[in-house]
């Protein structure tokens, strides 16, 4: 659809119809040059409402009366987490054409004014033809013999153009282009992925310790699966109800739109999330029980997508960022096990700079986790769980090494990276 032209092309109606025929989602905002509203759609659904008289489906009601302004549609916008819309917009159109007055012709013209002369014809008939009639008595005869077009003007009144709008009511509850989703429930946005660790079979102070090889195991230690926490950035969509994402269709979109990042999905016992690079699926992690990764986790993504369960949000990082938490969950282990009340964290991030790793630090406490990504040595970024806005200084990080409890690991080296084909995945039974 074109993102901006005329109201008067075909009304805010038309507009609806085609955003739900297209599966947009975006923003579409409507000026009417006194008024303006901003409507939210999140593929073809529409789900939110703002304008003058504040929010919901009188909004979108109101300004499908106005039949002059403008429109422009923005893809890009950031969506609001609110839901105040549940009829669907055949609904929303039949509710605003009910509100048509109904002494109003399809020319916009009243048909009472044609008929007051046919009843004022008695106060201006004229005596004078009455000596032409064979007897004066035949004169209220002749009266009402010239007033039949008032009876035409009343059948053609009784039925009101509004009345037959109810039908369509029924036709279009059901909406079969839609499948009935439970009604969205936009939540404040969760955690994009939950820090789930394996357990452990070696002692440990508790059971979200890191696992990993022994300490000072060698580069060629491969590290087990986990689902580590994800730094912030510029969120897309943040909150919204799986059943109303097209899984396949957002991943289509997000290619198409060469986006970097992430796609987290977030639910009831699981999370999951897939790293993106220019639009291509990088990596895919799921924790379901059991972590896992590559295509195995995203069939595990796309199965609970496909169900309707959780909460997706889109998140956009730095392409380097990225790739380097891909390296995060793929490296081998340089070191793990070592106990933080005894590592000195700035000498060691001192020595891996020296020799120039890429990779990460990551620091574990009974609480929370620490991540510090490295490239060629230099600080890339630092969050923890707790504060996921990526930062250069590694204060907070190095406040959780100080813990007695922590356990600090070094994961670095090239690690392979295997881009999952998700064409194939896509086709390929879960």
């Amino acid at each position: 659809m074109q993102t901006q032209g005329s109201l008067r092309d075909g009304g805010l109606a038309t507009l609806l119809q085609s955003m739900q025929a297209e599966r947009a989602t975006g923003t579409l905002t409507i000026d009417n040059g006194g008024d303006s509203a901003s409507l939210y759609f999140l593929f073809g659904h529409l789900f939110h409402a703002s304008g003058p008289g504040g929010q919901g489906e009188e909004v979108v009601i109101d300004a499908l009366g106005w039949e002059d302004g403008s429109y422009q549609f923005d893809p890009r916008a950031k969506l609001p987490a609110e839901e105040t819309i549940k009829a669907s917009p055949a609904e929303l159109i039949a509710a605003a054409e009910s509100r048509t007055p109904a002494a109003t012709t399809s020319t916009g013209a009243s048909t009472w004014p044609d008929a007051t002369p046919a009843y004022s014809a008695p106060d201006t008939y004229s005596p004078a033809p009455a000596p032409s009639l064979p007897e004066p008595i035949e004169e209220p005869a002749y009266a009402v013999a010239a007033t039949p077009a008032a009876e035409p003007t009343a059948e053609t009144y009784t039925p009101a153009p509004a009345e037959p709008e109810p039908a369509p009511m029924a036709e279009f509850t059901p909406v079969p282009a839609t499948p009935a989703p439970e009604p969205v429930s936009y939540a404040p946005a969760p955690e994009p992925v939950s820090y789930t660790a394996p357990a452990t079979s070696a002692p440990a102070a508790s059971p979200d310790r890191p696992v990993g090889p022994a300490p000072g195991g060698s580069s060629a230690s491969a590290p087990q699966v986990r689902v580590y926490p994800l730094p912030s950035g510029r969120a897309h969509y943040e909150g919204l109800k799986s059943a109303f994402v097209d899984f396949p269709r957002l991943l289509r979109t997000l290619r198409s739109d060469r986006h970097t990042g992430y796609v987290n999905l977030s639910g009831n016992g699981y999370s999951g999330v897939i790293l993106l690079n220019d639009g291509q699926a990088l990596q895919a992690l799921c924790s379901n029980g059991t972590a896992v990764q590559g295509e195995a986790a995203f069939l595990q993504i796309r199965r609970h997508m496909d169900a309707g369960d959780g909460v997706i949000d889109v998140i956009e990082l730095e392409g380097e960022t990225v790739t380097a938490l891909a390296q995060l969950f793929t490296s081998p282990y340089l070191y793990s096990g070592l106990l933080g009340r005894f590592v000195n964290l700035e000498a060691l991030l001192e020595y891996l700079a020296e020799e120039k790793v890429s990779g990460s630090v990551v620091v574990q406490t009974p609480n929370e986790a620490g991540i510090i990504l490295l490239r060629d040595g230099d600080i890339l970024g630092t969050y923890t769980e707790s504060q996921r806005s990526l930062d250069k200084a590694t204060t907070a990080v190095a406040a959780l090494a100080t813990d007695r409890q922590s356990v600090i690991e070094v994961k670095g080296g090239d690690g392979e990276i295997a881009a999952i084909d998700v064409d194939a995945a896509l086709n390929r039974a879960y």
